[in-house]
């Protein structure tokens, strides 16, 4: 019997379009596929329709990973492989998979040189966004993780596993809450959380207004720490190469940024802080 394609009535949401697609791989690669897939649906939005996910986006999504990330290209390439399989089934009109730029490879030495300066750095938190985390962590713990794990164990014992479909969805999703338990749980005991009610240079908890001098027009970027990105509300991480290129830069200046997306002129004309 053929199954029938759950997208023919439709463009679907991202969340159904990544579980579709983690069916169709092999069982050794789908929990390190899930776990990349689900920071990304996170991050964009689960209830997102495909059809309307811009290169734009895909591109601000790589802005989020510091240099100093050492598997980087762990991360992004199976985001890119789902999104060039969305083109091959049609359900994008653009390939947005090849907005996703893997970064060559640095020799091991650099690398673990830049892991080790990252984990000097005390990690930068706004007191809103160690509260978000805060609440997050409490939500997953305590209502999230019993739930998946009551759906596993209903899942199992169901018996066939030949096409048990809930066993494997429930597996995934358990082994992402986890991932995202202990991204959280390292990121609270790392924080120190930070204020300032000064406007005179970009810094955490500023939102800035940009001229992109390549585009000739105008963005506004908000630089918040974890817990607080979200690129629907122009809410970059302070450790991405746009964050890093704005710190401690003043009204005026002309900021150039070297992302995997290309490179980006920016001329700094306002700086406020974020309400």
């Amino acid at each position: 019997m053929e199954r029938s394609d759950p997208f023919t009535n439709g463009t679907p949401k991202l969340g159904q379009a990544i579980s579709s697609y983690l069916s169709t791989l092999p069982l050794p690669e789908r929990e390190g596929t899930a776990r990349e897939l689900g920071r990304f649906a996170r991050w964009l939005g689960a209830d997102t329709m495909v059809s309307q996910i811009t290169p734009g986006e895909v591109s601000r999504y790589q802005e989020q990973f510091p240099e100093s990330s050492v598997d980087v290209n762990g991360r992004l390439q199976p985001v890119k492989s789902f999104l060039m399989s969305l083109k091959s089934q049609k359900l994008t009109a653009a390939n947005l998979g090849a907005h996703i730029r893997l970064r060559r490879t640095a020799s091991r030495g650099r690398a673990a040189n830049r892991q080790q300066q990252a984990e000097a750095e005390p990690l930068r938190i706004t007191e809103e966004g160690f509260s978000r985390l805060q609440q997050e962590l409490e939500h997953l713990e305590r209502t999230v993780r019993p739930e998946v794990t009551e759906s596993l164990k209903n899942a199992f014992a169901d018996k066939d596993f030949r096409e048990n479909a809930p066993y494997d969805a429930a597996k995934q999703r358990l082994s992402e809450v986890q991932g995202r338990i202990n991204d959280i749980r390292n990121t609270l005991s790392a924080a120190s959380i930070y204020t300032s009610d000064s406007t005179e240079t970009v810094d955490l908890g500023t939102t800035v207004t940009l001229h992109n001098l390549v585009d000739d027009e105008l963005v506004v970027y908000t630089i918040v720490g974890p817990g607080e990105i979200s690129a629907r509300e122009g809410r970059i991480s302070v450790q991405s190469p746009v964050g890093k290129a704005l710190v401690e830069r003043r009204p005026g200046e002309v900021v150039e940024v070297q992302t995997p997306a290309g490179a980006h002129a920016y001329r700094i004309e306002r700086i406020e802080r974020a309400k």
